[in-house]
């Protein structure tokens, strides 16, 4: 799912923003409620409403306190800082750091997606799909939102194209046309032919 999002900004009119950590995948970190410092969750404790589960230090290395500072940070870091890190993540091409940049980078170079327009195609409970295009570039974007296999069919209209990023790295470099099938929590970005 965290892939979904990532792909879903980037792709979208506008400036995309990247809360930090997400480029990484780092999740919110259960804080113990005898280490809470904000100031909301200590004013009503009992509410779950405290901001520092998202506050946790960025996950720089699998280091002491995740590289972040050789004395203990102000919140507790995940189980999981070892392995999720910026440092783990930034030579391997599956990574979510890989990821976002092959995103960043289609971004940069493509006027579609930086200044193109947007053009809704079709959405339901599932799926979500619309187009970008500027000049003669044009991409079509879906995105399936469940867990569920999806089948996107539009009606009265096919796409033919290649696939050009996909969460679902195999897949980029196929081409597809007319019923374009999706994975569960799998994005496709397709470059349509002329």
């Amino acid at each position: 799912q965290a892939r979904i999002a990532a792909m879903l900004l980037p792709t979208l009119r506008g400036t995309p923003t990247i809360y930090y950590g997400d480029e990484i995948g780092m999740t919110d970190v259960p804080i113990p409620m005898d280490e809470i410092v904000d100031p909301q969750g200590l004013n009503m404790p009992d509410m779950n409403v405290s901001r520092d589960p998202c506050r946790t230090p960025m996950q720089w290395s699998p280091e002491i306190n995740a590289g972040f500072s050789a004395r203990k940070p102000w919140l507790r870091l995940p189980y999981n800082a070892a392995r999720v890190n910026v440092e783990k993540q930034k030579n391997d091409t599956h990574s979510m750091l890989s990821f976002y940049r092959k995103l960043i980078d289609m971004r940069k170079k493509s006027a579609a997606l930086s200044v193109g327009s947007y053009s809704p195609v079709y959405s339901d409970g599932q799926l979500i799909s619309y187009l970008r295009q500027e000049h003669d570039e044009t991409f079509l974007i879906i995105l399936n939102l469940s867990h569920r296999p999806a089948y996107f069919r539009p009606k009265n209209t096919s796409y033919n194209g290649m696939i050009k990023l996909s969460t679902e790295e195999e897949r980029i470099g196929m081409q597809v046309a007319n019923v374009i099938t999706l994975a569960g929590d799998e994005g496709l970005l397709v470059q349509i032919d002329d």
